[in-house]
């Protein structure tokens, strides 16, 4: 009589499959990822590209007062609009299968909050000479009042570009309206020579993409509350937590438009925007990228912990690189982008750029709370932050008058609390320090050999201006990378981007010996 198949080849045919298919799945999220922060950093240095492009000129063509104006409308109506953020797209891109009925209810929520925030700005113009002392920026305020309504008007379906990991569509939708923004600031620039171009431009921006969110997505909602307790459920927490992150990023502008105008507002803004930009603009897309990802192993520590870490490494190139290199080159990198006029801001850039470098390298522990269902500690940890800033802020902004202090203190706060931030995450996705550890060093050694090389050539070389501008950059570049890729050779080439760089320069080789 034949024996039936063995308990224990059955056994291991299971084992291997299991292990086999979790391989697949981890290499197709890997992949996701990949996919979607290419799609999301290209999204996002577009618009920094155009950005920059539209700085160099508009600064050209504005003074730091005009900027200081609608630095100051876009500051008070920024603190209204973030009171709806309240996250029905973070709740639907989470959600396994929301029906018709939960993208109406969202929508509907988004409508209502819009409209109410709109009539909301529009009250609270006068602000903008109690507090900032600059009556010309009410009417500005005002008038944006009409963008944030276009907010909540917007088709909540577009977030289904995220959902089913459509970065390229997400794109598009994205860009596009900074394009037509672009132009448009330009041109009112040239025309207008004042502050009220920097205003059509932004307004033409959020236009564009009401528009475009019609057109691209089929997708016609209705007023439903028929879900809306189930989103409120988790958007609430969301809000606290969106509340917290625009306040952290604006205390201390807030703190020194107490004592200062607009041309000081202005240049804070232009030291901010020049130091952030690098790290902000590689790493916010990425950790965006992460949550639809981590969205749908959620329920899986060991695929989740491996999702955060892999964000980790990459978060500490880039800010390494990007915030010690700028923090090295602020002041030639000024002259360049912004010209002699922003001479005061060259003090700030530095601890501005290493202030958020810092940041950078905990923006996705937020994000990990949310994606496994505890939006409430994502929240607690940015009020945290919050107070501990605002606690040291003011009493320097208030009692010394010095903006250079002030971006100084946000440094300091930002390394205090950032130990607390990675031990929370820790606890919540079985992490040891050993970890941090095995991500963090190479990238910290290569910024420190990158900082000595520059500072050593600086230290011999005649140069000033631009030609020291681009010796800088081509020297750290080639010292960060060169000292990863030896790090990397030495510990045993582990998997990571070192690897697909390797990839890439051994394979210009036979492209060169083909082509020749």
């Amino acid at each position: 009589m034949p024996e039936g198949p063995s308990p224990v080849l059955d056994a291991e045919a299971a084992g291997q499959l299991e292990d086999a298919t979790s391989t697949t799945l981890t290499m197709s999220l890997n992949s996701h990822m990949a996919r979607g922060s290419a799609w999301m950093v290209g999204m996002r240095w577009t618009v920094r590209l155009m950005g920059l492009v539209s700085t160099v000129i508009l600064a050209r063509l504005l003074t730091p007062a005009d900027y200081g104006i609608v630095t100051i409308a876009m500051m008070i109506v920024g603190l209204v609009e973030v009171f709806g953020r309240t996250g029905q797209n973070w709740a639907l891109i989470r959600h396994p299968n929301p029906t018709r009925e939960h993208y109406d209810s969202a929508w509907t929520v988004a409508l209502m909050i819009g409209v109410g925030l709109g009539a909301l700005i529009w009250l609270v113009s006068p602000l903008t000479s109690i507090y900032f002392h600059e009556p010309r920026a009410e009417l500005v305020v005002k008038v944006l009042a009409f963008r944030t309504m276009l907010i909540g008007a917007q088709n909540i379906a577009v977030v289904n570009f995220q959902r089913r990991l459509q970065f390229n569509r997400q794109f598009w939708f994205s860009t596009t309206p900074s394009m037509i923004s672009f132009f448009v600031g330009i041109v009112g620039a040239l025309i207008l020579r004042n502050y009220w171009a920097l205003v059509i431009a932004m307004i033409s921006e959020q236009f564009t993409g009401f528009v475009l969110g019609y057109v691209m997505e089929p997708f016609r909602p209705r007023i439903s509350f028929k879900k809306v307790r189930e989103i409120w459920n988790f958007s609430s927490w969301s809000l606290v937590t969106s509340v917290g992150i625009y306040l952290n990023t604006l205390i201390d502008r807030f703190a020194i438009g107490g004592f200062a105008g607009a041309a000081a507002m202005g240049r804070y803004f232009a030291a901010m925007d020049i130091a952030t930009a690098p790290t902000q603009e590689i790493v916010e897309p990425m950790v965006a990228a992460m949550f639809p990802v981590m969205s749908k192993v959620q329920n899986d520590i060991a695929k989740r912990r491996e999702l955060y870490l892999t964000v980790l490494y990459w978060s500490a190139l880039i800010c390494c690189a990007a915030a010690v290199g700028i923090a090295l080159i602020a002041d030639d990198m000024v002259d360049l982008v912004l010209g002699s006029q922003w001479e005061d801001v060259k003090p700030l850039v530095p601890w501005l750029a290493l202030s958020y470098g810092v940041l950078g390298l905990t923006s996705s522990v937020y994000i990990c709370f949310n994606t496994i269902g505890q939006p409430r500690y994502s929240a607690r940890l940015q009020w945290l932050r919050l107070a501990l800033l605002a606690a040291a802020v003011f009493p320097v902004a208030y009692g010394l008058h010095d903006l250079e202090k002030v971006a100084m203190t946000r440094f300091i706060v930002t390394v205090v609390i950032t130990p607390t931030l990675f031990l929370a995450i820790a606890r919540a996705f079985d992490l040891k320090l050993r970890d941090f550890a095995i991500v963090l060093w190479r990238p910290f050694a290569a910024a420190t050999v990158m900082t000595l090389a520059i500072l050593g050539v600086n230290s011999v070389i005649a140069f000033t201006g631009n030609p020291r501008l681009l010796i800088d950059i081509l020297l750290g570049g080639c010292a960060y990378i060169g000292t990863i890729m030896t790090l990397w050779t030495v510990t045993g080439q582990p998997a990571g981007p070192e690897r697909a760089l390797w990839r890439t320069i051994t394979g210009i080789k036979p492209w060169l010996a083909r082509a020749y």
